[in-house]
């Protein structure tokens, strides 16, 4: 009698991460159709490639300011201050020196603000509203938003070139006539355009991830704690 071994059942496919597109793609619809992009991102989305442009991108729109933009800019945060340029100091070294920094900080923060921030959308989505998401998923969207806000930097160069100062694109062009020291001026001001949409984007991506949590909802919050932010801006 011989025994009959009996051949065990294939073990099913482990299931495939979904493709989330070429960084080219990825890229683009960042800018025109974040929803499709967040919706094909699965447990372990590509995030370095798209923040470090970001980077490139925000350290480029620091090196493009000139020089007397900087020397400008510090001249008129000492009157603010009530203070003059000290007798000996060279603007324009100390406006060089202040462009090195920038650039520095342009290369280091967002490295730094990119767990930051993902930490705070699992605290606000996850343990907040109940979401399921990652830290890791998180990573990735806060990564493609950045790209907006690097882009923003490099929109705002003609507005810094006009008015001879660091500024943004804002909400405070609606302001006209307004005291420019007042609460209501200030307080638009505070809203930059870029960053509403970055913003935006962040709150697509979180309901994109978290079924549950609808896209309303989580823009709503998102926009709101921006607001609490600019109100306290413009109160100091």
């Amino acid at each position: 009698m011989s025994d009959t071994l009996t051949a065990a059942p294939p073990a099913p496919p482990a299931p495939q991460e979904p493709h989330a597109g070429s960084f080219p793609r990825r890229v683009v619809d960042t800018f025109f159709s974040p929803v499709a992009l967040f919706r094909r991102f699965g447990a372990r989305p590509p995030w370095w490639d798209v923040m470090l442009l970001s980077v490139v991108l925000g350290v480029l729109a620091f090196a493009l300011i000139p020089a007397e933009v900087w020397v400008n800019t510090m001249e008129e945060a000492l009157r603010a201050g009530g203070q003059e340029v000290p007798a000996g100091v060279d603007p324009e070294s100390m406006a060089g020196v202040q462009r090195i920094g920038g650039m520095l900080a342009a290369a280091i923060m967002p490295w730094i603000l990119l767990p930051i921030q993902a930490g705070l959308m699992v605290l606000l989505f996850g343990v907040v509203l109940g979401g399921g998401a990652t830290f890791r998923q998180y990573v990735g969207v806060v990564a493609h938003t950045a790209l907006i806000g690097a882009v923003g930097s490099l929109a705002a160069l003609p507005v810094i070139m006009e008015r001879g100062v660091m500024a943004g694109i804002t909400l405070g062009a609606l302001a006209g006539g307004m005291d420019p020291d007042g609460f209501v001026y200030q307080f638009l001001d505070a809203w930059n355009v870029f960053l509403i949409w970055q913003v935006v984007l962040l709150g697509l991506g979180a309901a994109c991830l978290n079924r549950r949590i609808g896209a309303g909802t989580a823009i709503g919050v998102l926009l709101g704690l921006y607001a609490v932010v600019a109100a306290l801006i413009a109160a100091v």
